[in-house]
């Protein structure tokens, strides 16, 4: 009787090309993401008045966020906080140090979670 002789690697490709074309059509499509512009301005209309507080606060000449904006703050929550920080940063304009400015936006965080009584976030 003649014997079957495939190598592993054989088996593997095959498997793979099996996968590669099952797989796909099991998959569940997500919804679209919203854009990065839609999300930061998202982000930026949800902080409202504060945001001028938290940018002073950050980038200028480390204002204290009064305790109603660190409401505001936490409520939009640390991704948001972070990514309009990294976006201000990114910009043509800008001339500091990134990484002073993303330790300083970390202690304003911080802080705000500190200074909120009752913040889910301690």
């Amino acid at each position: 009787m003649a014997r079957l002789n495939i190598s592993p690697v054989m088996v593997i490709l095959l498997l793979g090309s099996v996968a590669a074309t099952i797989l796909p059509g099991l998959a569940v499509p997500a919804p679209a993401p919203a854009t990065a512009q839609q999300h930061l301005l998202e982000c930026a209309d949800k902080l409202g008045d504060c945001g001028k507080l938290v940018y002073l606060a950050v980038f200028v000449n480390g204002t204290t966020v009064t305790k109603d904006c660190c409401t505001r703050v936490l409520s939009v929550g640390k991704q948001c906080h972070h990514d309009l920080i990294v976006y201000a940063t990114q910009r043509p304009t800008f001339k500091g140090n990134v990484s002073e400015i993303l330790d300083k936006s970390e202690q304003v965080w911080n802080g705000c979670v500190h200074s909120t009584p009752g913040s889910l976030f301690h």
